[in-house]
């Protein structure tokens, strides 16, 4: 019983974080983002756009 209970919990959550994202809409991000987006964290700024 306990296990449908987490069972369920989880989905919701799954539903309201996919809503979430769908009323956002934002476009996934691109390889060359997360790679920017990884070396200005490792830099310690902002990315620098070209």
């Amino acid at each position: 019983m306990i296990t449908y209970v987490i069972l369920g919990v989880t989905f919701l959550y799954a539903v309201i974080q996919i809503s979430l994202y769908a009323s956002r809409q934002r476009k996934p991000l691109t390889r060359e983002d997360i790679d920017e987006r990884l070396l200005a964290a490792l830099n310690g700024g902002d990315p620098t756009r070209e």
